[in-house]
């Protein structure tokens, strides 16, 4: 588990493993830091098991939003990224609050945005 402090004046988060491979494993995110959910470990900061045929090579990517205290999901797969339960538009950058959970592929991954 990575231990990180939080600043009075930027946003710091997580990214926390609820299901699968990393679940309970918590991943530190920075202001305004891209990290990419994916079986690629050339383009992936997260990657799922290569074997995994639900996730994509380049899944999605969650940026933390300074400016908004919240995430901004872009999903670049085929078989979806689901927020809270719903799919996300393919190729399209979204807006989602704290607490809320991401699945990649199906909900055999998934991962809680704090």
């Amino acid at each position: 588990m990575k231990i990180f402090k939080k600043s009075d004046d930027s946003f710091v988060g997580s990214i926390m493993g609820v299901n699968g491979v990393y679940a309970d494993a918590i991943f530190r995110i920075d202001p305004n830091e891209r990290i990419t959910i994916g079986r690629d470990p050339k383009s992936a900061q997260i990657v799922v098991d290569e074997n995994c045929e639900l996730v994509s090579r380049k899944h999605c990517t969650i940026l933390g939003c300074v400016s908004s205290n919240c995430y901004i999901v872009t999903d670049y797969s085929t078989n979806g990224t689901f927020a809270d339960g719903k799919k996300l538009p393919k190729g399209e950058a979204v807006a989602v609050a704290r607490g809320t959970v991401i699945a990649v592929g199906d909900e055999s991954n998934t991962f809680r945005l704090n």
